[in-house]
C-alpha cells in the first residue's frame, strides 16, 4: 500500500483513470499559490506482470503531459535486473525504459538503496532536484530513506503575515548532518568555475536556501507582547464560565472555585518553566541557551508602547518605526571635498589573504545564535554545517577582494532600537543595534585581524587608543588613566581631567575623510576599493517588533557595534590626540579624556594650556566633521574639590562634575570608588533576584550568577584591590547573600562551607588571583600600556633562595599612590615562591597561582600583617 504525507500544503487526490488504473498507487496533486506539483508514489511488486509493467509505462507518459508545474513519481520499483547509467536490461522491460525516456523523464537515485541494488527510484518531469540523499535505513525495514531536494520553495506565506507574527525557521530539531550532507551534493559546478561575484552570490544563496527549505521550512510565528501568564483555552473557558454565573449567582463557593482554577494554571505555568529550564540546560551550548532564558524572562515588555514626538503622541506601529528611522538616518550628508594627505608610513597593505583556517576561526568566534540577518541566515546555520561552508566561504570572499567589490546584498542592515536611559517615549533615548548579515561578519573578522595587525605593527595607531585593538580594553584604559592620576598626587600636583562626548560619533564619519586617512596608512587597492564599496550606497531599516520602515540611504557612517566598523572608526579619529600637547589624552573608540597636572603655582599657565588646546580640538572637531554634545562634557579636579575654571569650547562652558561615569566605573574627586561599590551591589543583587525567583535548579543558578553577575562584582578588579574595607564586605557580601539564598538557611552551612558546596571561590580570593594574572600580563608585555611597566627582574639579595624576577617596590609618600594596585601587588608578587614568579607562560602561571591558592599556609605568607585569621583577615589585608 502506498502513502504520502504532507505538511502545509494543500493536498487533492487524482481522479484519474489511466493513473488509477496502476496497481499499488496512490496519486495526489500539491496546490501553491503560484504552482501545482503531481506526486505518483508507485509499488511494483517484484511478480508485477508483463501487464502491470504496460500499466506503469502507459502511467509514465499520460502523467508527463499531466496538467501540473511539476511532477515527480517515485517509489520501490523492484528492478534490479536494469541498468540505469545505460538505461537497458531484460526485454520485458524495453517498453518501461523506452517510455520513461522518450517522455523527458529523469531518475535521480545513483546509489543503492537496499543492498547492491538500486530499487527505490525518483523520477522528475520539469524539475531537476538540487540534491539526492541516500539516508539511514527505516525502522524494521532493509529499505534505505531517499531524500529530494527541489529547487522551489515549499512555502509561500508572505500573504499570511500579520503585525504580531513574523517568519523565521525553527531549528530545535534539525539534523545538522543532513545539512553537511545536503550542502555537499548541491550543484557547485558553476560555483567554483565562474569569477563573476554576482554570479557566485546567487549560486550560495540559491543552495544554502534550498537546503534550509528541506530540513528546517520557514514558520510564522506569533509574537509575545510580554511574558504573561500562560492560560490554555479549556481553563481559559472554565474561567469565563465561573465568572459568568458569579456575576449572575453572586455564589461565594463559585470564587474557591475560580482561585482552585488560577492555582491549577500557576502549577501548569511553574510546569512550564522547569521543563524549558532543563531543556536548556541539558543543551549544546549550555550558557547560551540560559543566558538566552534570563533575559526573556527578565524582559517584561518587548513592544515600544508609543512615541512623543513634536507634542503629538504616536501609538501606531508603522508611525513609532518611521519615526525612529528617521531618528537614526538624521546625520549630514557628505559636504567634504578629498584633499591631499601626507603618507604617514612608507609601508603599504593591499590586500586581505584568506585561508579556510582563518574562516573556520571566524565561525567558531560567532555566538551560536538563530537570530537572522537581512539576507536570512543565522550563525548556528555556520556553525553547524560542517567543513563544506568555510571551503564555499573561501571561494566567496576571494573573489570578493580581489574584484574589490562588497556584495551589494550584505549591504542592508536592520536597525533595532536599543533603550538607553531617560524617557522611553523620546526617539532620542534609544541607540541604534545594528544587525548585519551572518556571512559579512565572519568577512569581516578576517579582514579586521589583519588590517589591525598591519596598523599595529606599523604603529599607525595611537598608544592612547584602547578600543577594539589586540592586547587593549576598557580595563587598559582605566589602568592607564589612574596610574596617570596617582602618580601626579604622589607628586603632589593638582590634576584636571577633562571629558568629551562626541555626538553620535560613528554615524557623522565622513567616508571621504575616512579613505584619505586609510590611504595615508598605506591601504591601498584592492583592499582600499573593498572598503570604499563596503561603505557606499549602505540602507538600513529599522524593525520595531514585526514591524519595517521604508529603507534609507545611508551617505556616511560606519556600522557602529560590528566587526569592520568600529576598526574603521579608530583610524578616522586616531589623528585627535595631536591636538594635545599638554594634556595627557586616554580614548576608548570615542569617549576621550585628558588629563592635566600641574603644581599649585603653575595653575594659571596651565589653564592657558588647556584653553589653547581646546581651541586646537575644536579646530580638529570641524575639520572631521564631528560635533560636541556639551551637555556631556565637563571636567573634574583631583587634589582641590573647591577649584574653579571656566573652560569653553566652541563658546560653550564646560561644566563642573561632581563625580563622573567613565567606561563603566563610577568615582568621585576623592577616588574612594564608593559610588563604584554601591552601584555594582544594587545592579548585583537585582540579577540574584531575577535569577532566583525565576530559576529552580542549583545547577542553573549557579552558572546563570557566575556568567551574568559576577563579572559585575569582578569588573575592573585592580581598581577594586583599593576599597576601602567596608566597601570589599559589601561587595563580599552579595555572593554570600546568593548562596544563601541558593542553598537556604536553613542548610546550616557556614558562608565558606556554601561556596565549597557551590564550587564558588570566594570573591576577595578570585580578585587576588584576578589580580595577579593582571600583573603577569601587564610586566609580560601580554596587555597594552600607554607607559612601560617595569619587569620584574634578578635583584642582589640576602636571600639567595627567593631572588628571581623581583619586582621593585616603590617607596610612595601619598596614601592614593600607596594604595594602588601596582605597588601593593608589586609587594604581593615579590612574596610568591620563585617557580611561580619563573613561569614563562600564561597558562603556566594561572595554573601556579590557582594550586598556590589553594594552600592557607601559602596564603598567610601573601598577607600583608603578620596576623592570620582565614576568611576574615585575608579579607582585611589582601586585595
Amino acid at each position: 500500500m502506498s502513502h504520502i504525507y504532507t505538511n502545509s500544503f494543500v493536498v487533492s487526490k487524482v481522479e484519474d483513470e489511466i493513473l488509477n488504473e496502476v496497481p499499488d498507487s496512490l496519486w495526489v496533486v500539491l496546490h501553491r499559490d503560484n504552482y501545482k506539483l503531481l506526486i505518483g508514489c508507485v509499488y511494483r511488486a517484484p511478480s508485477a506482470t508483463k501487464e502491470t509493467d504496460a500499466l506503469l509505462a502507459k502511467s509514465f507518459a499520460h502523467a508527463s503531459s499531466f496538467s501540473a508545474n511539476y511532477k515527480i513519481i517515485a517509489g520501490d520499483f523492484n528492478l534490479p535486473e536494469v541498468n540505469w547509467l545505460t538505461s537497458s536490461g531484460p526485454q520485458r522491460f524495453d517498453e518501461l525504459l523506452a517510455t520513461i525516456d522518450c517522455y523527458g523523464w529523469q531518475k535521480h537515485v545513483q546509489t543503492p538503496t537496499r543492498g547492491d541494488s538500486m530499487l527505490d527510484l525518483v523520477f522528475c518531469h520539469d524539475t531537476i532536484p538540487v540534491s539526492t540523499y541516500i539516508g539511514n535505513r527505516f525502522s524494521s525495514s532493509d529499505h534505505r530513506m531517499v531524500l529530494c531536494s527541489l529547487p522551489f520553495s515549499p512555502l509561500n506565506i508572505g500573504s499570511k503575515q500579520d503585525s504580531g507574527s513574523t517568519i523565521c525557521r525553527s531549528y530545535k530539531y534539525t539534523d545538522w548532518g543532513l545539512v553537511q550532507e545536503l550542502v555537499r551534493l548541491c550543484q557547485w559546478d558553476d560555483y567554483f568555475t565562474t569569477e563573476s561575484l554576482e554570479a557566485v552570490v546567487t549560486l550560495f544563496y540559491r543552495n544554502v536556501t534550498l537546503c534550509l527549505d528541506t530540513v528546517a521550512p520557514k514558520k510564522i510565528v506569533k509574537l509575545s507582547r510580554h511574558r504573561a501568564e500562560y492560560i490554555p483555552m479549556a481553563h481559559r473557558n472554565k474561567l469565563r464560565k465561573l465568572k459568568k454565573q458569579y456575576y449572575s449567582t453572586k455564589d461565594i463557593s463559585l470564587l474557591l472555585s475560580i482561585h482552585d482554577s488560577l492555582e491549577s494554571i500557576k502549577r501548569l505555568r511553574s510546569q512550564k518553566d522547569l521543563d524549558e529550564e532543563l531543556t536548556a540546560l541539558e543543551g549544546t551550548s549550555k550558557v547560551y541557551n540560559l543566558t538566552a532564558l534570563l533575559k526573556k524572562r527578565m524582559q517584561s515588555a518587548r513592544e515600544i508602547p508609543y512615541l512623543l514626538h513634536d507634542k503629538v503622541i504616536y501609538n501606531e506601529p508603522t508611525t513609532i518605526c518611521e519615526l525612529f528611522s528617521d531618528w537614526f538616518a538624521n546625520f549630514s550628508l557628505e559636504t567634504h571635498m578629498p584633499g591631499e594627505t601626507a603618507p604617514v608610513t612608507s609601508s603599504s597593505l593591499e590586500s586581505i589573504v584568506f585561508t579556510n583556517q582563518l574562516i573556520v576561526q571566524a565561525i567558531k568566534s560567532l555566538k551560536p545564535s538563530t537570530s537572522t540577518g537581512p539576507d536570512g541566515l543565522a550563525s548556528i546555520i555556520f556553525k553547524n554545517s560542517g567543513c563544506d561552508l568555510p571551503l564555499l566561504l573561501l571561494k566567496f570572499f576571494s573573489i570578493s577582494m580581489d574584484t574589490g567589490t562588497y556584495p551589494s546584498e550584505w549591504k542592508t542592515s536592520f536597525i533595532i532600537p536599543h533603550y538607553k536611559s531617560g524617557d522611553k517615549a523620546n526617539v532620542r533615548n534609544y541607540r541604534p543595534i545594528n544587525i548585519t548579515p551572518v556571512i559579512s561578519r565572519i568577512m569581516e573578522k578576517v579582514v579586521k585581524d589583519q588590517l589591525s595587525d598591519y596598523l599595529l605593527r606599523e604603529d599607525l595607531v595611537t598608544r592612547s587608543q584602547h578600543g577594539f585593538l589586540k592586547n587593549r580594553s576598557c580595563v587598559t584604559c582605566h589602568f592607564d588613566f589612574f596610574n596617570c592620576i596617582t602618580s601626579s598626587r604622589e607628586a603632589r600636583k593638582l590634576v584636571v581631567v577633562l571629558y568629551f562626548d562626541i555626538s553620535r560619533a560613528f554615524d557623522m564619519v565622513s567616508h571621504s575623510i575616512l579613505f584619505e586617512k586609510l590611504y595615508s596608512c598605506g591601504i591601498r587597492s584592492p583592499l582600499l576599493n573593498w572598503l570604499k564599496s563596503f561603505l557606499s550606497n549602505r540602507v538600513q531599516i529599522t524593525k520595531v517588533g514585526s514591524v519595517l520602515s521604508h529603507p534609507r540611504q545611508i551617505s556616511s557612517g560606519v556600522v557602529q557595534g560590528y566587526v569592520l566598523g568600529s576598526l574603521l572608526f579608530t583610524v578616522y579619529i586616531n589623528s585627535i590626540c595631536k591636538c594635545f600637547t599638554s594634556g595627557k589624552p586616554f580614548l576608548y573608540a570615542d569617549d576621550l579624556k585628558v588629563v592635566y597636572s600641574c603644581y599649585t603655582h603653575e595653575l594659571s599657565d596651565m589653564v592657558t594650556k588647556i584653553r589653547l588646546e581646546l581651541s586646537s580640538l575644536a579646530t580638529w572637531c570641524a575639520e572631521s566633521c564631528l560635533n560636541f554634545n556639551i551637555d556631556k562634557c565637563g571636567w573634574i579636579c583631583i587634589g582641590n574639590s573647591n577649584l574653579d575654571l571656566t573652560l569653553e569650547i566652541n563658546g560653550r562652558k564646560l561644566a563642573k562634575l561632581n563625580s563622573v561615569v567613565d567606561l563603566g566605573i563610577r568615582y568621585s574627586s576623592n577616588l574612594t570608588f564608593a559610588e563604584q561599590t554601591d552601584y555594582a551591589r544594587r545592579k548585583a543583587r537585582r540579577l540574584i533576584g531575577c535569577i532566583t525567583r525565576n530559576f529552580f535548579y542549583c545547577e542553573t543558578r549557579v552558572l546563570l550568577y557566575k556568567v551574568c553577575v559576577r563579572p559585575i562584582l569582578e569588573y575592573c578588579a585592580f581598581i577594586l584591590s583599593g576599597l576601602r574595607q567596608n566597601d570589599k564586605r559589601k561587595l563580599e557580601g552579595v555572593q554570600r547573600q546568593f548562596t544563601s539564598r541558593t542553598l537556604g538557611l536553613e542548610s546550616g552551612l557556614q558562608y565558606h562551607e556554601r561556596c565549597e558546596r557551590l564550587r564558588l571561590e570566594p570573591l576577595w580570593k578570585r580578585r587576588l588571583k584576578l589580580n595577579l594574572i593582571f600583573y603577569y600580563k601587564l610586566t609580560n608585555l601580554l596587555l597594552h600600556s600607554s607607559e612601560p611597566i617595569t619587569k620584574p627582574t634578578t635583584v642582589t639579595s640576602h636571600n639567595l633562595r627567593n631572588h628571581h624576577n623581583l619586582a621593585a617596590i616603590e617607596h610612595c609618600q601619598t596614601y592614593v599612590r600607596y594604595n594602588f594596585f601596582l605597588n601593593k601587588f608589586s609587594v604581593i608578587w615579590n612574596r610568591l615562591p620563585a617557580n611561580v614568579r619563573d613561569a614563562n607562560t600564561l597558562p603556566v602561571f594561572i595554573s601556579s597561582v590557582t594550586r598556590l591558592l589553594k594552600d592557607d599556609n601559602a596564603l598567610l605568607r601573601l598577607t600583608l600583617t603578620p596576623s592570620f585569621s582565614p576568611y576574615i583577615d585575608i579579607l582585611s589585608c589582601l586585595n
